[in-house]
């Protein structure tokens, strides 16, 4: 009897999709079951921060399911629940001490927003509700993410179901439109956040949510310092919250611990995920200031809200043990090995097809274009993205793909995002098979392009 495949693939529902099947996975590399090993130069989807199969993880699943392995944190504690929000709290920036447990980072940005929405009340602040965020965003697939996110492609067919929160324009310098220095542009840029404040009524915005440097939508995409030190001025003046999206670019994935660390500044909140556990478990976390936190704390006012596995002791003990892994070595490892990456990749800062090069630590985003002169998009029908991931594949290194970074539809992006820890020999392989696949797709699609 053939091999029948019972999973519902999102791209197709019940047609089965032909996909590499990997028969185990090991530090950087996965492993097909007709023995490939591919290179994993997306840590999955920007999650497998320490690598694969981490030396002393099964003892933790082991020895913590063997005691207790799920508990409700409405009625009881436990210390590793404990001890990790002790750890969070310990390496987060500024007074960012309280920890509340979700599973995903959709369920994080969820529960942020409404945390906000409930500290207001608390406050008085009755009317502020609403949500400010940024095109070209992605903060993830639950309704209330979804309406946050800027990614236009993931909100179409749903918009009946989102909520009607305000957007401003990505922090993109690349396609920015500002005249003046690096500087003066991001002040620029910010100050759209002040604008829409005011034109939706301050009375009524409850907060401000930004990935500090672009994720899926917008590789790697960041903006001058100041940016960030004028949303927080901006914040502050009108009593908004500001929410710092950390799910992929927190643990060591832009170089230091946490994005945020790149500015100086200190988000009211601040969601991770992803890296959190590495990939070992499902658990994400939103951290939170102390004068947030503090207004729970009078009588009467409650967070009614919560997820069934949120904080289980088994999920927390993974997360433990990964976090405790990013040591000062651990993070130098991952920006001297995206050192290398940038340098092997340099190649590819002239190439006629690349409109920009952006890297932030370990983290790679590639930007290609019809025209480096102006800019110009591909039309979106030739996937390009699409194209240069199948050719590295083909050269044994799987990427992160992605489209519609211009304007939600056309724009066509790579992603690099490899294990911090992996090896001086991998960043080599990765940086030949893309500069290799560019090429390689660049020759077939220019008779495309000038015909």
């Amino acid at each position: 009897m053939a091999h029948q495949n019972h999973i519902f693939y999102k791209w197709g529902g019940g047609i089965e999709p032909d996909l590499p099947r990997v028969d185990y996975a090991t530090d950087e590399f996965l492993v097909t079951e007709d023995g490939e090993r591919l290179i994993d130069a997306a840590s999955g989807a920007a999650v497998t921060n320490l690598g694969h199969s981490v030396p002393g993880i099964d003892q933790i699943f082991e020895s913590q399911s063997s005691e207790v392995s799920y508990l409700s944190l409405s009625h009881f504690s436990h210390d590793a629940p404990e001890r990790l929000a002790r750890t969070l709290a310990t390496r987060s920036p500024g007074d960012l001490s309280k920890v509340f447990y979700t599973n995903s980072g959709s369920e994080a940005n969820e529960a942020a927003f409404k945390l906000a929405r409930e500290y207001f009340r608390s406050c008085g602040k009755t009317e502020k509700s609403v949500v400010i965020s940024r095109w070209q965003s992605y903060h993830g697939a639950t309704f209330g993410a979804l309406s946050a996110t800027g990614n236009t492609l993931r909100r179409r067919g749903y918009e009946s179901f989102l909520a009607d929160w305000e957007h401003i324009s990505p922090a993109y310098p690349y396609r920015w439109p500002f005249e003046g220095t690096p500087e003066e542009q991001a002040r620029a840029a910010a100050r759209e956040l002040e604008t829409a404040i005011r034109q939706r009524g301050p009375e009524t915005v409850a907060a401000f949510i930004a990935e500090p440097v672009g994720g899926a939508s917008i590789p790697a995409a960041a903006p001058h310092p100041v940016y960030y030190e004028e949303v927080r001025d901006i914040c502050d003046e009108y009593d908004v919250l500001f929410i710092a999206d950390e799910v992929m670019t927190g643990f060591g994935r832009t170089g230091p611990l946490f994005a945020m660390e790149h500015y100086g500044v200190v988000p009211d909140m601040m969601t991770l995920g992803k890296g959190l556990t590495s990939g070992y478990t499902p658990m994400s976390a939103v951290l939170v200031r102390d004068h947030v936190a503090e207004e729970f704390t009078h009588d009467g006012v409650s967070f009614s809200h919560g997820h069934t596995f949120a904080g289980n002791p088994l999920s927390a003990a993974v997360a433990n043990f990964v976090v405790d892994k990013y040591t000062d070595d651990v993070l130098e490892q991952g920006r001297a090995r995206g050192r290398q990456l940038v340098s092997e990749l340099d190649t590819l800062r002239d190439h006629p097809m690349v409109g920009d090069f952006r890297a932030m630590g370990p983290m790679v985003g590639l930007e290609f274009v019809a025209d480096t002169e102006t800019k110009e998009p591909f039309d979106p029908s030739s996937k390009v993205y699409k194209r240069i991931y199948d050719a590295a594949l083909d050269r044994g290194v799987y990427t992160y793909p992605g489209k519609g970074s211009v304007d939600g539809v056309a724009g066509d992006h790579l992603l690099l995002a490899p294990p911090l820890t992996l090896s001086e020999t991998s960043v080599s392989r990765i940086a030949d098979a893309v500069v290799d696949s560019v090429e390689a797709v660049y020759r077939r699609i220019k008779p495309e392009v000038t015909t």
